[in-house]
């Protein structure tokens, strides 16, 4: 703020750490559209959020359900509303529509000053933390949005170092693959690469599997956090 005798300046501190990210996807074989939606948005300074919607079943009607869950979302994330407060005013709006409206949810808010990722899951399948070392499977959540008019979100806090990249995907991707344990060893398998390499590579991967012919609609989301 200034006028044109004073001037007013307001320091921050700068968040640790960045975010770098990339995607692949592909709609269900003879699907018009994927049911699949997806979004990276930086909430404010030091909050970033990947997300990932998956609408039941595939083709216009899922993509309708998964588009509108992640408007809502963002929205009530910039507004500032906290994790539980956000899902649950989502799954109480779409409950009441007068359409069946279902969604699987994978949502993940990064703070990019701490390091700590909130994973929350709702009708989701597995996610996955790649570090150097390891890769830790992030367990699924509860019943999709829109399901049950009263639900409670499952969050999963942890710790986030320089380097770790947090895989999302949808369950086309999951499904290709004979366990969770298997994409894990193939998301360990992937040499360093850049979060666009990497979902480039998984999904080729998936594709491979289910014979080069997406039975589902398929998105892998990746995001790479690194240190300033």
């Amino acid at each position: 703020t200034q006028s044109k005798n004073w001037v007013v300046l307001t320091y921050v501190v700068a968040p640790k750490f960045d975010v770098i990210f990339g995607f692949a996807a592909v709609k269900k074989n003879g699907s018009e559209v994927s049911g699949d939606t997806h979004t990276f948005l930086r909430i404010d300074e030091h909050k970033f959020l990947l997300g990932l919607c998956d609408g039941m079943g595939s083709g216009v009607n899922a993509e309708k359900a998964s588009s509108t869950s992640i408007s809502l979302i963002e929205n009530f994330y910039k507004a500032g509303f906290d994790n539980e407060t956000i899902l649950t005013s989502v799954n109480k709006l779409l409950s009441l529509s007068q359409d069946e409206v279902f969604t699987a949810v994978d949502v993940c808010v990064m703070d990019l000053q701490e390091g700590i990722c909130d994973f929350i899951k709702i009708g989701a399948t597995y996610g996955f933390v790649k570090s150097k070392n390891s890769v830790e499977i992030i367990s699924a959540g509860s019943l999709p949005l829109g399901v049950l008019e009263e639900m409670k979100p499952c969050i999963t806090k942890k710790a986030l170092s320089d380097g770790d990249t947090v895989v999302v995907v949808s369950d086309g991707i999951t499904d290709a693959f004979a366990t969770k344990e298997e994409l894990a060893t193939k998301i360990a398998q992937i040499a360093l690469k850049t979060p666009q390499e990497t979902a480039d590579v998984l999904l080729a991967a998936a594709l491979e599997k289910d014979g080069n012919e997406a039975k589902d609609d398929m998105t892998v989301v990746v995001a790479q956090i690194f240190e300033k």
